[in-house]
């Protein structure tokens, strides 16, 4: 009996750990909103910790048209593809190898937060996954992406 839990147990886990943030993102029903996208990797992440001991394995963060002033048309390309997405105004994904991992982030970002409110923001956990999103969003459209990120994380 405990070979059977051993190997569901294994099995949910290696499908949890299969899923980056941008797998997330791009299963939220959100797009229709979205300017720009950027999947940052260990070279680039504006933090030093993707990929770190004890720091998330993945990280995505997007620009929200609602809020973000930027112009992210067709013609304006050249000046998007120019643009520092730590500028983005919308949110971030990041992903963890573990709960307690997640757990420290979270309550690290939160402590900041909260001793200084004009970096205030929208936070939510789920799974092995963070969501930011910027201050900005009014708290109707906070919801419509906490409702996407609860679907989308299982």
């Amino acid at each position: 009996m405990k070979y059977l839990l051993l190997v569901l147990s294994l099995g949910l886990s290696s499908s949890v750990f299969s899923k980056s943030s941008e797998d997330i993102f791009l299963d939220m029903a959100v797009a229709d909103n979205v300017g720009a996208i950027y999947v940052f990797d260990e070279g680039d992440d504006p933090n030093k910790q993707l990929g770190r001991p004890n720091q998330y394995t993945s990280k995505i963060s997007w620009a929200d048209k609602r809020i973000d002033p930027h112009d992210f048309s067709d013609k304006n390309e050249d000046e998007i593809n120019d643009l520092d997405p730590t500028e983005y105004k919308g949110g971030t994904i990041e992903g963890f190898r573990n709960i307690a991992d997640l757990n420290r982030r979270y309550n690290y970002i939160k402590n900041i937060t909260l001793n200084v409110p004009m970096l205030n923001q929208y936070m939510y956990k789920k799974g092995l996954f963070i969501m930011r999103l910027d201050k900005n969003f009014t708290p109707s459209q906070a919801k419509e992406y906490e409702r996407e990120f609860n679907k989308t994380v299982k």
